[in-house]
């Protein structure tokens, strides 16, 4: 999901004093120092025992909006919008993963800062003991095609639909690295963002510095872009 362009900020620097002018610039060249190390592999991940058992099979993934807060995928910083809808299809709940895959759907939606609205078509995902894949669409207007499935890795994932933890996902395609940053409540506080990223690096070698945050407008209106108010309260 990387169809997105990344907004360009401009920074004021001359009107501030010149104290504080030296000051942004020792931050700038300490957070430039440290995003200069390459996104990494994390050091730490959930195994799929445990991803399984937090997750109660898979369960609390479905039936849930995921909001993306942040990615390192640089032109995820132009969004205003973007969250995913996750949903068993129909028949797989009740199946015994032990026993075989389990298929799901992925609907994502994106809105950029710009206001381009891209409704994505559904991505198939599918689940065994050992893997969760998500399966990117392609419409080819006749019909849509899912050719290639990703395989993601579970870092971390909220205890209990917790609203104040993260949901972050690791996948490598092509030699690329990449992180994603899902929550239950796109309203979440800063000293809960913070506490996440902290936890991240200690104990996952995650650095904050990788990411790019989505533009979430304060105190965003769930449902207000079309998704269904359903997640855990």
């Amino acid at each position: 999901k990387s169809d997105f362009n990344r907004p360009q900020i401009s920074q004021q620097s001359h009107l501030l004093p010149g104290h504080q002018r030296r000051k942004n610039k020792t931050k700038s060249k300490k957070r430039n120092s440290m995003a200069s190390k390459p996104i990494a592999k994390p050091t730490k991940v959930l195994n799929w025992e445990d991803f399984y058992k937090k997750t109660d099979n898979a369960n609390k993934l479905m039936d849930r909006v995921w909001y993306c807060i942040a990615c390192t995928e640089k032109d995820v910083g132009d969004q205003k919008i973007f969250w995913e809808h996750w949903y068993w299809k129909e028949g797989e709940e009740s199946k015994d993963l032990t026993k075989g895959s389990k298929a799901a759907s992925n609907h994502t939606l994106t809105i950029s800062a710009e206001g381009k609205e891209i409704d994505y078509p559904i991505w198939p995902l599918s689940f065994t003991t050992k893997s969760m894949k998500m399966y990117p669409a392609i419409d080819l207007k006749c019909l849509v095609i899912a050719p290639i499935g990703l395989s993601m890795q579970p870092v971390a994932f909220p205890t209990d639909d917790s609203r104040v933890e993260f949901r972050v996902d690791f996948c490598e395609v092509m030699g690329k690295k990449m992180y994603f940053v899902f929550v239950l409540d796109p309203n979440m506080s800063e000293e809960d963002k913070t506490r996440n990223f902290d936890i991240l690096e200690k104990e996952n070698g995650v650095l904050r510095e990788w990411f790019h945050d989505v533009q979430w407008e304060a105190n965003y209106e769930i449902g207000s872009t079309g998704e269904p108010d359903i997640n855990p309260k």
